[in-house]
């Protein structure tokens, strides 16, 4: 037996078979952790495909819930109040004196502007005015209407040339990130001055939203899953592939940038 092992060709012939089996084992090995990875990756860009899926239909309905709003409020409030400024119009003030008459009158004044408000309410709810102008005449409107409220000065800068940012598809996903941002600074800033600038460098729009209010702990907030108004920005962002930079202090207020990648014109399938 020693005798067999001691054959040069036997020692070589079982040399090559152990050295088949490991390199078949090693193989096999390779394979498997190749499948596993693939498997992973696969997994994972399903799960990025339906979370993206699901965030663009959240946004989808809740856009659909705000074309809704806005139809009920210019269609029946708007209504209504139209209704009572007829019937006050309808008074014959000559026959009214004193004041009831300056009543009726306060009263007749405060219908219409109520009529105003309220249109102009249902066009940015509905995302009316970006759809007939550029993303800078919508964000004017928007600041004007903060404005009016009297609780906040916003200092509004830009430096993209007029009628550059025409993309009705793209604006009006921005449109509702400035809307989002806005919201969080009245619901938690305690802010007065709120500072937004937007820019366009090549393909990139550059928009900054600044207050300074109480600011709060970025990273304390993401790991708590708190602040919804965060989140939903998180997911416009990411649907847009852009960034988003999130920079806030105690006591020192907040910084939010944008970069979006932008295209002038819209694709063929909006």
């Amino acid at each position: 037996m020693q005798e067999v092992f001691k054959d040069p060709v036997i020692i070589l012939i079982l040399i090559l078979f152990f050295g088949v089996i490991i390199g078949f084992i090693i193989f096999f090995l390779i394979t498997y952790q190749k499948k596993q990875l693939l498997a992973k990756v696969a997994l994972e860009t399903m799960k990025q495909t339906y979370e993206t899926q699901l965030a663009q239909t959240r946004l989808e309905v809740q856009e659909q819930t705000f074309q809704n709003i806005a139809s009920e409020l210019h269609d029946n409030i708007g209504q209504l109040l139209s209704l009572t400024n007829v019937t006050l119009s309808s008074l014959d003030l000559e026959q009214v004196t004193g004041k009831t008459k300056q009543k009726i009158s306060d009263a007749q004044e405060l219908v219409a502007k109520s009529i105003k408000e309220l249109r102009q309410l249902s066009k940015i709810i509905q995302g009316e005015i970006i759809t007939q102008d550029d993303l800078i005449i919508a964000f004017e409107n928007e600041i004007e209407w903060l404005q009016k409220k009297g609780y906040f000065t916003v200092e509004f800068h830009t430096f993209v040339p007029e009628q550059k940012l025409i993309n009705k598809q793209l604006n009006l996903f921005i449109y509702r990130l400035l809307q989002e941002c806005l919201n969080n600074i009245i619901k938690h800033a305690k802010a007065s001055v709120i500072n937004i600038s937007i820019d366009l460098e090549q393909d990139t729009l550059l928009l900054s939203v600044k207050d300074n209010g109480v600011g709060f702990n970025v990273e304390q907030i993401h790991s708590l899953k708190k602040g919804m108004g965060l989140e939903n920005i998180r997911k416009r962002v990411a649907l847009l592939k852009g960034s988003v930079q999130i920079n806030s202090y105690l006591n020192q207020g907040t910084t939010i940038k944008f970069k979006i990648p932008y295209i002038e014109h819209e694709t063929q399938n909006s």
